[in-house]
């Protein structure tokens, strides 16, 4: 018991590492708002939060070492930049609402919107034996039975569904633009998060929304860089975040009781799943990645795990592979061993670094960290010193949203990530293009 705990303290202490990372990167660029900082401050949280919230659950360091080092990598290139002359640069652009809060870009965001709404209900529709009418009767009973037939397969390709599901994505980024150049008005707010939600309650999935909670946070940070405003956040900014949080907590609940918990009665079974649900969902990663690193490395670990060797960067990309025509196939959830302890944690997410190993090797996805970070900083830069910046406009949003998702897996294995990638470019481009001649 006095070694479990001397293990779990020094690993809880481990954690903080990630805030001194995040610290550094912060005086080298001279504010919080860099990319080093924040992906440090996600996995600080990634590592704390489990580490707390699963306190009786063992695990080996070297698994959190091994990430630490992934971030110190990451963040090497820092200060490779001038970086005083980048934010002196961005002083010469417009402001937020001089750039973005436009009757054009009104009109896109709201009729993205309309767009995708209607296509996620198209979507549901198409299945031909689920109406929304039954989700009106029994909304829990319709989540999971649509949940059931994805798990299964069943569930039948729809040109309206993929479009929902696209459409969401440029919803979410054109409204924490919009919202973040000043129009904060709490309609914006709704359809923002109106898909996402939509997606929550029809589908019993929760990833798209929590997706969306930080694309659209990258968007308020957009505007704030046009703002010449460089903090992360606020403590009046938290509190309401918190507030419209629990606003939606009802939501997510019912998205864990479709999970399977549809005609339970029993009320303290149905508390004890959802506690487990959310501390699997919240917490599990760290300590499934460490049970397969120590796995692959020392040959020690709870689970007996699948391991496999140089897989070219098919986990890690898998969206181009896929569309380069690469058709093998894999479990749904990606990964078919779930790690699991006690009554604490059931899980099959491994992070992204799982597949960084897989693809790379132990030293080959280090190379890799350097390399990203190094090209994360560097558009970062020249989002600072350009004023016609599309591409690194929508590269910083996704940015923040892949480095939110790592936790889970690589953002790169849906097709769709890439393509709504250009679709956000090329509005952005033509839409600076329209801003420059002065026609909106």
């Amino acid at each position: 018991m006095t070694e479990f705990i001397f293990i779990k303290l020094s690993v809880i202490i481990l954690s903080f590492s990630f805030v001194f990372l995040a610290w550094l990167s912060k005086k080298v660029v001279g504010h919080w708002l860099n990319p080093s900082s924040i992906f440090s401050l996600f996995w600080f949280l990634y590592s704390f939060v489990p580490l707390l919230l699963a306190f009786p659950v063992p695990i080996d360091p070297s698994g959190l070492m091994y990430i630490f080092i992934f971030n110190l990598c990451f963040v090497a290139s820092t200060g490779l930049f001038n970086w005083r002359l980048a934010f002196a640069k961005n002083l010469e652009k417009d402001s937020a609402s001089d750039v973005f809060d436009k009757k054009i870009f009104r009109i896109c965001f709201y009729g993205a919107s309309a767009i995708c709404i209607g296509a996620l209900v198209l979507g549901v529709i198409t299945q031909g034996d689920m109406s929304i009418a039954s989700f009106f009767v029994n909304p829990l009973m319709f989540a999971g039975e649509y949940a059931g037939k994805g798990y299964g397969g069943e569930l039948k390709p729809s040109v309206a569904a993929q479009l929902g599901l696209a459409t969401s994505y440029i919803v979410i980024v054109l409204g924490g633009v919009l919202y973040g150049a000043g129009f904060r008005k709490k309609h914006i707010l709704f359809l923002a998060f109106t898909p996402s939600v939509l997606v929550m309650l029809l589908q019993s999935a929760k990833g798209l929304f929590f997706f969306s909670i930080f694309v659209f946070y990258a968007g308020v940070l957009i505007s704030r860089l046009y703002d010449k405003s460089y903090y992360l956040a606020t403590i009046d900014g938290m509190k309401k975040s918190v507030v419209y949080f629990s606003l939606i907590i009802p939501v997510i609940l019912m998205s864990f009781l479709a999970r399977g918990l549809q005609t339970v009665s029993d009320s303290a079974v149905i508390i004890n799943r959802i506690i487990r649900f959310s501390i699997s969902y919240s917490s599990g990663h760290l300590y499934a990645f460490s049970d397969w690193f120590s796995d692959r490395y020392f040959k020690d670990s709870i689970f007996p795990h699948t391991q496999e060797n140089l897989s070219g960067g098919f986990y890690t990309l898998m969206s181009f592979f896929r569309m380069l025509g690469d058709d093998r196939e894999i479990t749904l959830g990606v990964y078919d061993v779930y790690y699991e302890h006690s009554f604490h944690i059931k899980t099959n997410i491994y992070t992204v670094f799982r597949g960084l190993i897989t693809d790379f090797s132990l030293i080959g996805s280090l190379v890799f960290a350097l390399f990203v970070g190094f090209v994360c900083n560097l558009f970062f830069y020249r989002l600072l010193c350009s004023k016609k910046n599309a591409f690194y406009i929508v590269f910083f949003i996704f940015f923040v949203g892949i480095s939110y998702q790592t936790y889970i897996i690589s953002t790169l294995m849906w097709v769709t990530i890439p393509f709504v990638f250009t679709v956000l470019t090329l509005f952005f481009w033509v839409y600076f293009s329209i801003y420059a001649k002065g026609k909106v």
